[in-house]
């Protein structure tokens, strides 16, 4: 069969509010796309709380960081809400980026560093009541 010819399978799944598509820490092998719904990206802060990065909605993409610099994923991704996101192969972007040009896939890496160092050093307020009335109680008692 002809390559113009063959038909592309996109891998679809159906997240339910709270549900893990993968963990802080865990290897990629695989971005995604969402296309229905929110994800909201958080990250484990002191005390082990949990504070959000970031929220992709419906054409956003994310977890193709860890497949582009080969690093462990920075943060979860958690479904806010119900939500379909789209798989991508590690396998796919790879043919995609080796496609780009040389000057491009530098820049790409360059920004995926300034990222992950910007979110290590930045203090993120945990997102849960509990620790957020504990900081504010700590940062106003002398």
């Amino acid at each position: 069969m002809a390559q113009d010819n063959q038909v592309r399978v996109l891998n679809r799944r159906s997240y339910y509010d709270g549900d893990v598509i993968f963990h802080e820490g865990d290897t990629g092998s695989q971005a995604f796309v969402v296309q229905q719904g929110r994800v909201r990206i958080v990250r484990t802060v002191e005390g082990g709380e949990k504070a959000t990065l970031g929220i992709i909605e419906a054409g956003g993409i994310f977890g193709e960081m860890a497949l582009i610099d080969k690093s462990t994923r920075m943060a979860s991704a958690i479904a806010d809400g119900t939500c379909v996101c789209i798989s991508i192969p590690e396998e796919t972007v790879r043919k995609k980026l080796k496609a780009c040009d040389p000057v491009v896939r530098t820049v790409i890496l360059m920004m995926i560093r300034m990222i992950r160092t910007v979110a290590d050093e930045t203090r993120l307020p945990p997102d849960t009541v509990d620790a957020l009335t504990r900081e504010v109680t700590e940062e106003t008692v002398p």
